[in-house]
This record gives C-alpha cells, structure tokens and sequence, in this order.
C-alpha cells in the first residue's frame, strides 16, 4: 500500500537518529524506541516491507486543517493478519498528551478502518521484550566467522531430522568440551541470519532449545 516515505527523517540534536539496513535499503528511525521498533519488526518473517513516514493524513483541530504523519506502516503477509499503521513514542509521552494528541489519533484509526488495516500505538511495552533482546543478543553472531563445511552438514542434518535441539548439534559436531563455545557461535550464526528455525521468545542459550529446517 505504502511505498514511499512522505518525509524524510534528519538528523536531529532532541533524539537519537540513524539508519538500519532492511532488504539491502537504508530504513530511517529517530529515537531509540523507533530503532527497537524496526530491530523486531525486520527480524520477524511475516513482515513483508516497513515504510517510515508513509502517509499524511489531514484532520479538524479547533476549526483548522492539520496533516499527521504516522511513524511506520508494516506490510505483514496475508496470513498473519492485517497490516498496520504504527505510531511510536514512549509511554510517559503518549499518556500525557493523549488529550491533545486524541484528533489526529482517531482520523488515523478511521483511515485505517477505510482501508482494512490497523493503527497501533507502539511504547516500551510492546517493544522491549524478551524477542528483542534476543534479537540484540543474535546480532553479535551475525558476521562472524563460521566453518562453510560445518554449517553445510549441520544445516543437512537438521533438514533430514526437520527439528532437532541446540544440545544435539553441539554433541554430534562438537563433543569435545573445549569446542562446544565455538558450536554455540556457530549455532547463534544460523539464527541470526534465520537459516535454522527457532523460538525467537525463547531462552536461546538453554541447550535444549528446538530448532528446525526452514526453506
């Protein structure tokens, strides 16, 4: 629905800004809420595109026209629901000023009715959890350096079982006690560049964790 942004994020001297790669494109945040909110949201497979700044709504305040731009719409797959429009700010922020932000929230939520997707209001609660530090912990592994041999044979060997655990891989590949660290970054490697199947709310350093083959 939303290809392009309608504004462009700079730099700003209130907030922290930047960029985060997605699908080889550069996807800009301007705080660190906003940068968890697309650390998850990238991570996640049913997310097909994000789009920051995607559209301006107008809407009545006072008897004046007013444009809002919401933060983010994600695409997701059809599957998995509908897609949303997401607005990002912290919890102290949004319950202080819901008054005054209320106009342009509900024009946001009819728009979204009219075109069969969602508003979500996105602080630190729905964004900072367990999937996330998860996410952050994995991030470490994703450009280390990995044995191509290794990797091939364990990924054989988890498609042949289609699900097997941490705990198996590491006694099969690695049985001896002083390579089981270099297993487990081995193993970290796979799910952050999601080329093994896992539970991403899970505890992802327990050996007993269930990972499986994905296509």
């Amino acid at each position: 629905m939303f290809k392009h942004q309608t504004r462009k994020i700079k730099p700003t001297r209130r907030s922290v800004s930047g960029v985060i790669s997605y699908k080889k494109k550069p996807l800009a945040y301007e705080s660190t809420l906003e940068r968890d909110f697309i650390i998850y949201h990238a991570f996640r497979d049913d997310v097909k595109n994000i789009t920051p700044q995607p559209i301006r709504i107008p809407f009545s305040k006072n008897g004046r026209t007013y444009h809002y731009t919401p933060d983010y719409y994600v695409e997701l797959d059809a599957k998995s629901g509908k897609s949303f429009i997401a607005e990002v700010k912290p919890k102290s922020e949004w319950q202080l000023n819901w008054r005054d932000w209320s106009d342009k929230w509900k024009e946001a939520i009819r728009y979204c009715k009219e075109n069969g997707i969602r508003f979500i209001i996105f602080d630190e609660d729905r964004i900072r959890h367990d999937a996330l530090d998860n996410i952050n912990f994995l991030r470490a592994y994703e450009t280390v350096s990995v044995s191509k041999q290794e990797v091939e044979a364990i990924l054989a060997d988890i498609k042949q079982r289609g699900i097997t655990t941490v705990d198996y891989i590491l006694a099969r590949y690695f049985k001896s006690a002083l390579y089981r660290p270099d297993g487990q970054v081995l193993v970290w490697h796979l799910m952050a560049n999601k080329q093994i199947g896992f539970d991403v709310w899970g505890d992802i350093k327990d050996p007993q964790m269930e990972v499986w083959h994905v296509e």
